[in-house]
């Protein structure tokens, strides 16, 4: 400090001394005037101390600090352990500095300073303050909005929290995991928070802020509360158990270890409780599903067992109200297979599921009160079959089914099985083959659906045909060859006389002019091998492949021969190539007199078709080696060096061997291995055909065997499942399996893991089709009413694409068909029901009826999209008063109807 102002600052406290009483000196002490030689020294500044240090950059983590004195000049500067901060001069008691995260980053200790240069105005010869610890500001956290979550949302849910001191890369911190947080300001962020962090528990979770920079660190905790709905049990499968430990064994091992229990606002973490008790609990199915294991004791005795759902809070578990489960002494029937029976049918095999029928002696199953002679099992699964005679099936109306356990003469409550004068509606899914050519081999047409009758005939273009009942999901006709005679589109019915009966929903049979390309897949004699002895006479080849017709010709090195079309398939032949076509052909004694090779090609005539690529066979001569190659097809491009390698045999005089020299396209070819070869990137690079031949001392040169690298081949469409849907059949966020059924799709199994360039082109519009040869079917496509087109396409890997398969897209919903309702029985007064359906021609719009009760349905998917049942859930004034009810599916207009019933019992 200047001496000037030193002896001003000792006159003021003199001055002050002498105004406060005797105890003080009445007079200033002495003052020494400084040594004329010595040098002048800093003045040093009084009272400065640490102001408020906040993060001013969230991208940077820069810090402004503020310091706080007296006397401060304009051209004072704040240092930090020893380096230069940038410093803004607000008054002369206050200063504000600019602190770099670098400047902090690895100190241990900091310590701040303030310095005045040599040369200023008041402080002629410079000034410095004392050395004063500096501390890094914490982060904290002030708020969190929301502050109170429900558990297990169906979307993430977004945070807010304020706070101070907050920089970029900040996490926040919430049950073990960090979710990034997005900043605004250093005051101000949010992050998100997935449903599965929000798991009910019992536990309130403390929410902390972490910053890494200028220094890691971390909020003091705030409260994040998840709070849970009370759950509600809607139903318990299955609805009844029977008391086996009660009958020492004699009753039989229990059928099911598991409840199933149904309900709403049922979360992860939610319990099953037996009597008060909780159990093991997984998730099952769904959401609102779950399972737990019955407990040792839950046998032992016959009686009502109070079923509830409990979710743990926060503030204590939210508990359901009671569902009563009923452990029975006499035997449980849970479900009856089929449901339903025409009048006149012959005899028919049902399958009764059930529990507690019995170990050591057969059960009788008693039907509409007769006892039936012949039943057997139940298994180890409780499935028990009884064969129904046709005698019994000539009265429609609703019959009970009931079991006498033969040791005890317990007999169980009925089950209901319909009994139907009236036919249901048929329902046609789906028509194979559903692309054909013209000039095709006429053949079985079949149709894929449900509720066919030996009454049901299929329509082509309206005008019936005579029609093979399969089985009441398959009927067929066949096509004759003038069905094929002309292009165009043919409309495939099936119709079901009264009373009862229908007309199903259209199918499209596409018949194009152009044909598909001839693939051989393989050339044979009659010994089976693509070789035989020349001068033999006549040679009679088999040559086997795809697209192949009736009016498909064989060419034996280019002159066409008089060719045999047949078809492969199981059943009888279907319209078209059927699963693999053959063409058998004679060529004349005098072609194949002297050894060498033939080269075999299919033509198909007409529009699109053409030649196939060629495939060999050879004429050898007496006594002459034989090469094999296994396999004799390796893809073009491929990649992994197991699908190049290639096992080559000889055989000489009978006896395989191993070969001495091989030669490739008459070049020497050295082995990889002792029988093989692995072909090298350059040999696979293109398609082409190689010829091996193999030379052994003592035998000589082998007859050539020739290995092909196949490019794509052209992709077949045969047929599509679904072929018919309804507009708006399945909502337009759904998205439904959709299969299609050929040859070609993709690469060989051998390279199933090569990416694909396959495509589906819908109406012109392509996306990707990978394996399996099945798509996902969005509800969007099924709006608007009209035929989509659509075929397979390899263009991009050169294979070219199929001829296009159509899918009718009408206005008409279809009758629904009801097949099965779990549980087939219930209990009077339960809180509510959840009835699992399962069913065909189920439209969107298809709701259930139960009395005056509607209630909707709602797919359950479980391991593909495609549903698996339906479920329908109903409110407990429709369980009020016991007795049967006949349990229907309706499908508003247009088109729709009303299903046949089924029976279900409300057992008081």
């Amino acid at each position: 400090m200047r001496p000037d102002v030193t002896r001003g600052w000792l006159c003021l406290l003199w001055v002050l001394c002498c105004a406060c009483g005797p105890g003080l000196q009445s007079h200033p002490a002495p003052v020494e005037e400084p040594d004329a030689g010595s040098p002048p020294a800093e003045a040093e500044l009084p009272f400065v101390t640490l102001g408020e240090v906040v993060v001013s950059d969230v991208e940077g983590s820069e810090m402004s600090m503020q310091v706080l004195g007296v006397g401060f000049a304009r051209f004072s500067d704040v240092f930090l352990n020893d380096q230069r901060l940038t410093t803004q001069f607000v008054s002369a008691t206050e200063l504000r500095a600019v602190v770099p995260s670098s400047f902090v980053t690895g100190a241990t200790d900091l310590f701040f300073e303030v310095r005045v240069a040599r040369g200023d105005p008041e402080y002629g010869e410079g000034a410095r303050s004392a050395r004063i610890p500096f501390t890094v500001p914490a982060p904290e956290l002030t708020s969190v909005t929301p502050d109170a979550l429900p558990s297990e949302p169906e979307d993430a849910v977004q945070i807010t929290v304020t706070g101070k001191n907050l920089v970029h890369g900040s996490q926040a911190l919430f049950r073990g995991t960090s979710y990034p947080l997005t900043l605004t300001s250093s005051r101000e962020g949010s992050f998100l928070l997935p449903p599965s962090a929000l798991k009910p528990l019992a536990t309130q979770d403390p929410l902390v802020i972490q910053v890494s920079r200028p220094r890691t660190a971390t909020t003091q905790p705030l409260p994040l509360t998840v709070t849970s709905p009370t759950p509600e049990i809607t139903g318990v499968w299955p609805p009844s158990l029977n008391a086996t430990d009660l009958h020492h064994g004699n009753a039989g091992s229990a059928t099911f270890e598991r409840i199933i229990v149904s309900g709403r606002q049922v979360r992860s973490t939610t319990v099953v409780k037996w009597d008060g008790i909780p159990l093991p609990t997984e998730t099952y199915d769904g959401k609102n599903r779950v399972w737990a294991q019955i407990p040792l004791m839950g046998r032992v005795q016959a009686g009502t067992v109070q079923v509830t759902l409990e979710t743990p809070g926060v503030h204590g578990g939210r508990e359901s109200s009671s569902h009563g489960l009923r452990v029975k002494s006499e035997p449980v029937l849970h479900d009856v297979s089929p449901a339903w029976v025409l009048t006149g049918s012959e005899e028919v095999r049902f399958k009764l599921k059930g529990e507690g029928l019995g170990l050591y002696t057969q059960p009788v199953v008693h039907w509409n009160g007769h006892p039936l002679e012949h039943s057997f099992g139940p298994d180890f699964q409780g499935v028990l079959t009884f064969i129904v005679p046709a005698a019994l099936l000539t009265q429609a109306g609703t019959l009970p089914v009931t079991v006498t356990r033969t040791f005890d003469g317990a007999v169980s409550a009925p089950l209901f099985v319909q009994v139907f004068a009236q036919a249901p509606a048929p329902i046609a899914h789906s028509l194979l083959p559903s692309v054909l050519s013209v000039d095709d081999a006429p053949g079985l047409l079949y149709v894929e659906g449900a509720g066919f009758t030996p009454q049901s005939v299929i329509l082509l273009d309206g005008q019936e045909r005579t029609t093979r009942l399969h089985d009441p999901s398959r009927v067929s006709i066949e096509l004759q060859a003038a069905d094929l005679s002309t292009k165009g589109v043919r409309t495939v019915t099936v119709s079901t006389p009264a009373p009862g009966g229908g007309t199903t929903l259209p199918l499209l049979l596409a018949v194009h002019a152009e044909r598909p390309m001839p693939i051989i897949n393989q050339v044979s004699g009659n010994n089976g091998y693509p070789h035989a002895l020349a001068g033999g006479g006549v040679l009679r080849l088999l040559v086997e492949g795809q697209g192949f017709g009736p009016s498909s010709v064989v060419r034996w090195n280019g002159q066409p021969l008089p060719a045999q079309w047949a078809c492969w398939t199981s059943g009888g032949c279907t319209a078209g190539p059927g699963d693999r076509a053959r063409l058998w052909v004679d060529v004349p004694a005098d072609q194949v007199a002297q050894p060498g090779v033939g080269r075999v090609t299919v033509f198909n005539p007409g529009l699109g078709g053409g030649e196939s690529p060629e495939q060999f066979f050879v004429l050898i001569a007496a006594g002459q080696p034989t090469v094999y190659l296994v396999p004799s097809v390796v893809d073009v491009g491929a990649s992994d060096a197991s699908d190049r390698e290639v096992t080559v045999l000889m055989n000489v005089m009978g006896p395989l061997t191993q070969a001495s020299v091989l030669f490739m396209n008459d070049m020497v070819r050295a082995f990889d291995s002792p029988s093989g070869l692995r072909l090298s990137d350059e040999e696979v690079a293109t398609p082409r055909v190689h010829k091996l031949q193999i030379f052994t001392v003592g035998s000589g040169l082998s007859a050539p065997a020739y290995l092909r690298v196949q490019g794509a081949l052209p992709p077949q469409l045969r047929a599509t499942t679904p072929g018919v849907v309804s507009q708006g059949e399945w909502v337009a966020s759904e998205e439904r399996r959709f299969f299609l059924w050929g040859e070609n799709f993709f690469w060989p199994s051998s390279n199933f893991q090569r990416v694909s360039g396959t495509t589906l082109d819908w109406d012109d519009q392509s996306q990707p089709f990978v394996r399996p040869p099945s798509q996902g079917l969005e509800g969007t496509k099924l709006e608007h009413v009209g035929v989509r087109s659509l075929k397979v396409s390899r263009v991009a890997e050169g294979g070219g694409a199929s001829l296009p398969a159509l899918l009718n897209v009408v206005s008409e919903r279809p009758v629904p068909m009801l097949t099965a309702v779990e549980p087939m029985s219930a209990l009077k007064g339960a809180p509510a029901l959840t009835l699992r359906i399962k069913g065909k021609g189920i439209h969107s719009a298809t709701v259930l009826r139960w009395k005056e009760f509607r209630s909707s349905l709602k797919a359950v998917y479980v391991l593909d999209n495609e549903p698996t049942h339906y479920e329908a859930t109903l409110p407990a004034e429709a369980l009020a008063t016991a007795g049967g009810v006949d349990v229907t599916l309706e499908t508003p207009e247009p088109g729709g109807g009303v299903s046949l019933p089924l029976h279900v019992i409300v057992e008081e």
